[in-house]
């Protein structure tokens, strides 16, 4: 696709365009860091190229939508900074990453450089985002892909403001091109956000072809239902369940679910073998590839123990992020024959690559190995750079707990088995003929509106382990649950170690992430008094 030199050169111009502005929108913060980044004031963005160049041809646009792209899997972003911070500070993981300490035991700070770098990142993203809006709103071309990928721009940039606005709650809110006459925004309040995330998934869903005409691997217009049910349903639990949010919920989801255009995979263990991307049951998921480049995703690494059969040869792995005790044994207790359970989890111990055997929990249940180990992103062909591993950020499993969920919430249980059964049958499934072979998990009934509520956002735990849901359902039914779910579970665990596990604490502050310092020192227009509560 970009063989010629012409596109090569567009894209080279183009990341140099985005790194500039990427240089303007932390210069203060570069000043206080390294006296050497002053020289960047003699310098503006317009010198480097000039932006009608680069969407002046469908090649072009195309070019720019894939720089998009690679914001959002950047390192800083999904490809790093988002499982390394969120899973441990989720309250269901621990990562014996010492200078991720302090968000392992839920004390993050300001200067967590993962908080920095995922803040920045996502702002980059939006710039993109922001650039590839403007530019084609205002272009008096017309392209073939012009529609598409201004959808896909609004769609990119809604997810990236959903992430902030359910991290950090009010943030800065840029729709334009950062230019630096503009580059101290005022933080905006948590509504603002989501009535702009709302904004952009409704123009993405207009916008964003059906799912037979986009390309493989990018969202299509159901996925910006999806993403508006995730929304309204945030919004409900934060609202206290007001009918009406859960009701747009719906509306979005079921829209998703009559169209048949998802289902399952056979087995749930098929999802996750090495290569096996893109199936049948992906909304989205992030791509990946040897590109031969700069480290794409550090996944890998993070959830493949080292010196274990499961890294590549001779290739280091941390295998660092590892599932709480209480959250494998949660499972455990509730379906011990559940076959997710040894598709999910390695316990007990691990063979090593010198011919060895290392424990691990439940057999051991002290130091950095006190953990059993996930194994959904192990990657045989991992070249210690970069990984063909995509990383899945929804999935039609999710889709039926999501609409199971909203249909209690709207009506009670009655109507709502039949979705959340769907994926258990799937569970029981071993060879993939659809008749469940297992006993467990056992499809559900006779549940009040108040058990299976519970109960659904335990299923989502035991389905989506690790795929990047576990932040965003420890608090969205709120404070309360967050302590009952995560704070006390954790502290009250016959198992817990205290020269390696961290006791949490219940501060309520654990509900948002600080404002990084980064932020606060280099915007003018966002101070110390703007930092979330607790901080």
């Amino acid at each position: 696709m970009f063989g010629s030199i012409e596109l090569r050169f567009a894209l080279l111009v183009f990341k140099i365009k985005i790194m500039k502005i990427i240089q303007y929108l932390i210069l203060t913060c570069c000043v206080l860091l390294c006296t050497s980044c002053s020289d960047l004031l003699d310098e503006t963005p317009e010198t480097f190229y000039n932006q009608a160049d680069i969407f002046s041809t469908e090649e072009g646009v195309e070019t720019a939508l894939n720089g998009l792209y690679d914001a959002l899997g950047n390192a800083n972003y999904y490809g790093t900074a988002w499982h390394n911070l969120i899973l441990p500070v989720s309250g269901k993981f621990y990562s014996s990453q010492k200078a991720n300490k302090d968000a392992v035991g839920l004390n993050t700070t300001p200067s967590n450089i993962y908080v920095g770098d995922l803040w920045g990142q996502a702002y980059t993203t939006i710039n993109i985002a922001n650039i590839i809006i403007e530019n084609l709103e205002n272009s008096s071309l017309e392209f073939d892909n012009m529609e598409s990928v201004l959808g896909q721009a609004y769609f990119l940039r809604g997810v990236a403001y959903f992430d902030l606005v359910r991290l950090f709650g009010g943030v800065p809110l840029r729709t334009v091109p950062s230019e630096l006459e503009d580059l101290h925004v005022a933080k905006s309040s948590k509504g603002v956000i989501y009535d702009q995330v709302i904004a952009d998934f409704e123009i993405a869903k207009r916008m964003l072809p059906d799912f037979e005409a986009q390309q493989s691997g990018r969202p299509a217009r159901l996925t910006a239902n999806v993403y508006l049910a995730k929304v309204y349903m945030t919004l409900a639990g934060e609202d206290g369940g007001d009918p009406a949010l859960w009701s747009n919920a719906y509306d979005e989801i079921i829209e998703v679910y009559n169209s048949n255009v998802y289902q399952l995979t056979p087995t749930f263990a098929e999802l996750f073998e090495p290569g096996n991307e893109n199936t049948v049951e992906s909304v989205f998921e992030i791509q990946y590839g040897h590109t031969g480049g700069a480290r794409n995703s550090d996944i890998v690494r993070s959830f493949t123990p080292s010196n274990s059969i499961y890294a590549p040869a001779n290739l280091p792995t941390f295998g660092r992020i590892r599932p709480n005790k209480e959250t494998y044994d949660d499972h455990l207790t509730r379906y011990p024959e559940d076959p997710r359970i040894t598709a999910t989890f390695i316990a007990d111990r691990y063979d090593k690559a010198d011919g060895g055997t290392q424990k691990i929990y439940p057999e051991k249940n002290n130091g950095n190995q006190g953990f059993a180990v996930v194994r959904k992103w192990f990657d045989p062909s991992y070249n210690g750079t970069t990984t063909a591993r995509n990383i899945i950020l929804v999935r039609y499993a999710d889709v039926l707990l999501m609409l199971a969920e909203i249909e209690n919430e709207l009506n009670g249980p009655d109507n709502a088995y039949q979705y959340v059964n769907q994926v258990l049958l799937r569970a029981r499934d071993i060879d993939g003929d659809g008749l469940g072979d297992a006993l467990q998990p056992a499809d559900w009934a006779s549940m009040s509106k108040e058990e299976f509520r519970t109960n659904i956002m335990k299923e989502r735990r035991y389905e989506l382990l690790s795929e990047g849901q576990e932040w965003f359902d420890t608090r969205r039914r709120g404070y309360q649950y967050f302590l009952t779910d995560v704070v006390e579970p954790h502290n009250n665990h016959p198992e817990i170690d205290p020269t390696t596990d961290f006791v949490y604490p219940s501060d309520e502050k654990n509900m948002l992430l600080p404002i990084p310092l980064i932020e606060i020192s280099g915007n003018q227009s966002v101070s110390v008094a703007d930092q979330n509560p607790g901080y």
